[in-house]
């Protein structure tokens, strides 16, 4: 998925309500984000783990996948249960739950290249797990650019 940089944002926010609502959403946002930062962390070295045995050890790649899916599978769970108020920060957050969505595919993509041998498969995954970390990236980078515009305070919530 193509980042969409900040015009859609500064859009949302012409059509999201009053200045001060669309700050208090971000600031619960924020709350959430600094909340699922454990398990990001987590999976982020899970998948360098996996990338580092370049594929060549399935039953480390296996385990790694088999440890981190149960905790991924709950995170986007409970992401997806979170509504944000404004269309700004909704926005955002549809790209946070389709990144873990993707991660999750890619995890599925890998198993069965192992099991079928088939290994553009494989690839497929990995680059899942890349983009992943992209879309990861670009959430953060997203919610840098709206709390500058917001004058929110980062709080260390997306510094990473």
């Amino acid at each position: 998925m193509k980042p969409l940089g900040l015009a859609p944002v500064l859009f949302a926010l012409g059509c999201s309500g009053p200045p001060g609502a669309m700050r208090a959403d971000l600031q619960a946002y924020l709350g959430r984000m600094k909340s699922w930062a454990p398990v990001e962390a987590e999976t982020e070295r899970t998948i360098e783990r996996i990338l580092g045995t370049q594929f060549v050890d399935e039953a480390e790649v296996r385990r790694q996948i088999r440890d981190d899916r149960p905790r991924a599978l709950a995170h986007l769970e409970r992401v997806r249960a979170y509504a944000p108020r404004s269309r700004d920060v909704q926005h955002i957050h549809a790209r946070y739950v389709s990144a873990w969505e993707e991660l999750l595919g890619g995890y599925d993509a890998i198993e069965q290249g192992f099991t079928s041998g088939d290994y553009t498969k494989l690839a497929r995954g990995r680059e899942a797990m890349e983009k992943w970390g992209e879309g990861i990236a670009d959430v953060a980078r997203q919610l840098r650019e709206l709390m500058q515009h917001l004058g929110v305070e980062p709080g260390g919530a997306v510094e990473s």
